[in-house]
């Protein structure tokens, strides 16, 4: 089935389009080949990242078993699992197009919430490969270590915080 998102971004990009070939026809065709380029450029297109993304989240779930997800990062992991999602978000490097697979995946082989969360907190906070590539070299080191020592206790906060969240209000009650 078709999502109601896809069928409005459709509708918004082919609207838009419209509006710009009736401006000026070319620019359909430059804005064309522009996206084009972006998705499957040799070197850079998106369209490969994303491919390899879910091709590798796919695989990540068949390496790792169930039962160690589930051990890990899964329900009854409790603080302990979500440290450990915690401090991979820290190490895992490559943006949303990798990342979001890699959650999704783990999420549907049984990695809980709070695990989810404080992965997804983490890297988004506390990437070290942002942190040695950007922050060290712009802000410096004194910076980056303070920086990151203030924030390692805030994925572990909404990783438990989400955890709560989702078995008070939305977990499956049992009778």
């Amino acid at each position: 089935m078709v999502s109601i998102l896809l069928i409005g971004f459709l509708t918004a990009t082919a609207t838009l389009y419209f509006v710009a070939y009736l401006k000026n026809p070319s620019t359909v065709g430059e804005a064309a080949r522009n996206a084009f380029h972006l998705l499957f450029h040799p070197s850079q297109g998106f369209a490969y990242i994303i491919t390899a993304a879910f091709l590798l989240s796919s695989l990540l779930v068949i390496i790792l078993p169930k039962e160690l997800i589930a051990e890990w990062i899964g329900r009854g992991s409790g603080l302990k699992g979500i440290t450990i999602a915690t401090l991979a978000g820290m190490v895992t490097p490559g943006g949303p197009s990798l990342i979001y697979p890699i959650l999704m995946a783990l999420y549907r082989a049984g990695a809980s919430i709070g695990p989810v969360i404080a992965y997804l907190s983490s890297w988004a906070l506390m990437s070290l490969v942002r942190v040695t590539v950007w922050e060290i070299p712009f802000l410096g080191p004194s910076f980056a270590i303070v920086r990151l020592i203030v924030s390692i206790l805030v994925p572990i906060a909404l990783g438990l915080l989400g955890q709560w969240v989702y078995d008070s209000f939305f977990a499956p009650q049992s009778i």
